[in-house]
């Protein structure tokens, strides 16, 4: 597969303040994944420094002056590329993904192979549609999540959601096809907007947070109360309950996809003091 660069964006950031997101935390090397790839080192690279990346499911890695490519991704649920490395404060990975149509994509984030927050965007009903849903665990049963819809930094909309809700979002026009990808995992309290406003409120300690900024392409959104709002950045952060379960730190951020391929271009991680 040849990969090309494109000037759409679409930058997906996961954050969690220092208190951490819910989980027993393990540690790298225990459990089924590190075995998995233990058993599998001809699928495994050090591309990157401080990451060890390994293909999943069926899928299969090569490296070359451009990167990392992943291809053989035919499960969302399997096929893809699992990064683990120390405990970590904050990671970034530079992508260009290529889905296809019917093409899907899940982002997990997890504490050895504890996964303890997920992203997924599917394909809508509709043509040039989605179906994006955050998976949050800090509360038992799941966590209930706040959704921010901002367009050049301001925002132009929220509703709180009940835990594990899909949103659909119209008007995506090139999320299927070509894009390029830039997901980042942080600690809540070191984001900033490009406004220089936090990105959400400070008492929300304990919870984490996905976004995803779509570059120039917009996007459309139903609130409840049936108003239609344009964003070109979706941001969904976890409501904390009752009995939240903090930790700190993260071992892995996994990246999978039913899909043409995708090429890794950059991946580094800030490991926690």
């Amino acid at each position: 597969m040849q990969f090309k660069m494109t000037s759409r964006l679409l930058a997906a950031v996961f954050m969690c303040v220092t208190a951490g997101c819910a989980g027993n935390e393990t540690q790298p090397g225990e459990g089924t994944l590190a075995a998995q790839e233990a058993n599998a080192e001809s699928k495994c690279v050090k591309a990157f420094d401080g990451i060890t990346s390994c293909a999943t499911g069926n899928a299969t890695l090569a490296s070359s002056e451009l990167g990392l490519a992943v291809t053989g991704l035919k499960n969302v649920k399997s096929d893809g590329l699992a990064s683990t490395f120390g405990r970590a404060a904050s990671w970034r990975q530079t992508s260009q993904i290529k889905l296809g149509a019917g093409g899907a994509l899940q982002l997990d984030a997890r504490s050895g192979d504890q996964v303890v927050s997920s992203l997924s965007i599917l394909p809508g009903r509709e043509a040039n549609s989605a179906r994006v849903a955050p998976l949050f665990t800090g509360t038992p049963g799941g966590s209930g999540y706040r959704m921010n819809i901002y367009r050049d930094g301001v925002l132009q909309g929220s509703q709180s959601n009940p835990a594990n809700a899909y949103v659909t979002f119209t008007n995506w026009r090139d999320f299927f096809r070509w894009l390029v990808a830039v997901a980042d995992f942080y600690e809540l309290d070191i984001i900033w907007t490009k406004t220089g406003d936090k990105p959400a409120a400070p008492e929300n300690v304990g919870a984490c947070g996905w976004r995803l900024n779509t570059g120039k392409d917009t996007f459309n959104v139903t609130l409840d109360d049936g108003k239609v709002i344009t964003g070109d950045t979706m941001e969904f952060v976890e409501e904390i309950g009752d009995g939240h379960y903090p930790y700190t730190g993260f071992t892995g951020i996994d990246v999978k996809a039913a899909g043409e391929g995708i090429l890794v271009q950059s991946e580094s991680v800030v490991l926690a003091k």
